[in-house]
């Protein structure tokens, strides 16, 4: 009875080996897919694991009773070694045979095209938040095309990870104009970070807040019933030109090897840090007049070099008509070239457009270096 009991189990696990077996041939065959791949590696694992079991069986049944099956370790050895074997035989047979597939995995270049583009920053979106979000889609993009990604955590490979970054960081109650580099457009960032950017930009008298802006706690009021359009018009040209200008505390500027914005995080006040002043250079400012912004709002816009923050601004523009104010609206209207008018909305942020702007930047920048 046990010998035949034996045999049938012998029987079973054969099949169910071969099996396996043609389901791992069959996924062998679409290897340019990185979770196929991963999946036929399971089932080659599977299989392996089955023919070690018929083999156990078959020396138990034709051995004597005193066989002492091999240890586990060993036996995960021997798997990992025939899987190995296994896994290295099929990509030799995918290289050989089918060599169109063999470029879908490796060869598939990683980008459509690089450079940089505009991207129309969404208000309570932080910078970053918008680096990953292209990231993402663009990884995807690339993984379906047949493109190996690596991901952008690991050390391993940095050649085969999407990269994405920015060319000046908006607050997150701010909207406007990213710049944004892909690939080898990441190199050109630099420029935008410290060139010249438009603003605008809406104060607000009477109170100042921690972060200057919506975001924060108010810290201080003041009476705003002496300011005029007019008084505030008068004070604009002492903030023309190079100027000193302390950030705030909000920022990502560093002070004894700390963000700023950290310290303001753990509770430390601007009076109980010396914060530095900053030379810096606003271009051009002026006072917009609209009906929608009446006292004790007004609204300004300026352009400016890099490093300037205009809720500072704001703030020393309110400071010098003897009251405080804070910033309730920030719209980065231009950097460098790039103007909201050629920005890629948020709902328009797909494969397809991203590339399409880039080319489209690559194309008028080639002409401007040929004339």
């Amino acid at each position: 009875c046990k010998t035949s009991l034996q045999q049938k189990t012998i029987i079973v696990l054969s099949d169910l080996e071969l099996v396996i077996a043609d389901a791992a041939h069959v996924f062998q065959c679409h290897m340019h897919s990185f979770y196929l791949y991963k999946f036929f590696m399971a089932l080659t694992m599977a299989s392996s694991c089955m023919r070690l079991a018929s083999s156990a069986f078959i020396r138990s049944a034709t051995t004597t009773p005193s066989w002492i099956p091999p240890r586990p370790s060993i036996l995960i050895r021997s798997v990992a070694r025939y899987t190995k074997t296994r896994v290295s035989s099929a990509v030799n047979d995918e290289t050989s045979t089918k060599p169109e597939q063999q470029e879908l995995s490796v060869d598939v270049p990683l980008y459509r095209c690089e450079g940089i583009f505009a991207v129309e920053k969404p208000l309570e979106w932080t910078s970053n938040d918008v680096v990953s979000y292209i990231r993402g889609i663009l990884e995807r993009e690339a993984r379906n095309r047949g493109a190996k990604v690596t991901n952008i955590r690991s050390r391993r490979n940095k050649s085969r990870k999407v990269k994405v970054g920015h060319g000046g960081t908006l607050d997150p109650l701010a909207s406007g104009v990213l710049v944004v580099g892909v690939g080898k457009g990441t190199k050109e960032l630099q420029d935008y970070l410290t060139g010249s950017k438009a603003y605008r930009a809406v104060g607000e008298f009477g109170y100042e807040t921690t972060t200057l802006d919506l975001d924060g706690n108010v810290t201080k009021t003041a009476p705003v019933d002496h300011i005029t359009m007019e008084a505030v018009e008068g004070v604009l040209p002492e903030f023309t030109g190079i100027i000193k200008q302390i950030p705030p505390i909000y920022s990502a500027i560093r002070k004894n090897g700390k963000r700023l914005y950290e310290m303001g995080r753990e509770g430390v006040a601007v009076e109980d840090i010396e914060i530095e002043a900053r030379e810096v250079e606003i271009l051009d400012l002026k006072l917009l007049q609209s009906y929608d912004v009446q006292l004790p709002k007004f609204e300004i816009a300026m352009e400016c070099g890099g490093g300037t923050y205009v809720r500072s601004l704001i703030r020393d523009i309110a400071y010098k008509l003897e009251t405080v104010a804070t910033t309730t609206l920030l719209e980065r209207t231009k950097q460098g070239q790039f103007t909201l008018q050629d920005c890629l909305p948020k709902d328009e942020w797909t494969p397809d457009n991203i590339y399409e702007h880039i080319e489209k930047r690559n194309a008028m920048r080639q002409s401007e270096i040929e004339s």
